[in-house]
């Protein structure tokens, strides 16, 4: 059977369409790097926004584990949070107190509250924050016990998050807080791979009120969803995708999407294109890619400076602050900062 002329030249631009090397963006630019100091004793963790203070998760602190920073001074306002008992210390195991936490886990989130789980207890601590930038407890919600963890949970309402589940199963779930079987399952990844970061389908999950973004870590794509998992679109370039994983290669091998925050206007990416071994030599060349919440790109931007780990955007100035890796000798007693031109 002979195929028409024109079903040839169709096939051939979809073809040349699947396999072009990078998006378009209608920014590009180049960034230059700022560094605040940290104030104090501080080995910076996780870190939250609410505009116009900045919250950090300090990851060997027994006492004064968040830092809250006023953004318009850059002066650190207040500190809470002390290391709580284990369970095996105390005899009411799920006591609990306002300012105490065992294992503590800041979460993103574009609530206006500041969310708080802690690991050991099961607990999720919701704050809000005064104008002095004091923290005011509200309540505590314990999540179910089918959950190995929460660690990266991605929230999209106060009570719904979606979390990979990564070594309990190869799927997404969509749970409530206080339910015990998830509301929605998106199984993603091959069940018979059994190390969660030698799987050539791993991921990492963000999500805001309307939104989950699934950003793939071996591959260049990105799966944009509504809050019920129906793909709203697939965003796939051509790379370098590993043949072969193994537990022993993985920092070889070369990686895309590492580290990500989901505005309410748009998702923020960075991707490496090389190593993980070939990127912690320098910390440097890696980009942040934003698209808008449709899955459409908007803008790439090139780090001149160390590039971030863990980040957030605060969008009303449009300012990313960003964490140095603790392994960069020196460096992680500073908050990175890039503005990033041309969003609004």
């Amino acid at each position: 059977m002979k195929i028409p002329f024109f079903m040839l030249i169709l096939c051939y631009c979809l073809l040349a369409a699947c396999n072009s090397k990078e998006p378009k963006f209608p920014i590009e630019e180049t960034l230059k790097q700022e560094l605040i100091p940290l104030q104090g004793i501080t080995s910076p963790f996780m870190i939250e926004v609410k505009h116009p203070f900045l919250i950090i998760l300090n990851n060997e602190r027994s006492d004064s584990i968040f830092h809250i920073y006023d953004l318009t001074s850059n002066e650190l306002k207040n500190v809470f949070g002390v290391k709580g008992k284990s369970i095996k210390e105390t005899s009411t195991p799920w006591k609990f107190y306002p300012d105490e936490f065992f294992l503590p886990v800041l979460y993103n989130t574009q609530l206006s509250d500041i969310f708080i789980g802690d690991e050991i207890r099961r607990l999720v601590y919701r704050f809000g924050i005064s104008e002095d930038g004091l923290p005011v407890f509200k309540e505590t919600k314990r999540y179910n016990d089918t959950i190995d963890n929460m660690f990266e949970a991605a929230f999209i309402s106060d009570s719904i998050y979606v979390l990979d589940a990564q070594y309990q199963s190869p799927s997404l779930y969509i749970l409530s807080l206080n339910k015990e079987s998830p509301r929605k399952v998106k199984q993603f990844r091959n069940p018979e791979i059994m190390d969660y970061y030698a799987d050539p389908d791993m991921g990492r999950v963000y999500a805001n009120e309307g939104r989950i973004a699934l950003c793939y870590g071996w591959k260049k794509q990105i799966d944009f969803m509504d809050t019920d998992f129906n793909l709203i679109k697939r965003i796939k370039f051509k790379f370098d995708d590993p043949v072969e994983m193994t537990t022993e290669n993985q920092g070889d091998l070369k990686a895309s999407y590492v580290y990500g925050y989901f505005g309410k206007r748009y998702l923020y990416i960075i991707f490496f294109g090389t190593s993980w071994n070939e990127h912690r030599s320098s910390y440097r060349g890696t980009s942040l890619e934003v698209y808008d919440l449709n899955g459409n790109p908007v803008a790439r931007y090139q780090f001149d400076g160390i590039s971030p780990s863990r980040f957030v955007v605060d969008e009303a100035t449009f300012t990313l602050y960003g964490l140095i890796d603790l392994d960069k000798v020196g460096q992680n007693n500073n908050l990175l900062v890039y503005r990033l031109k041309g969003l609004s």
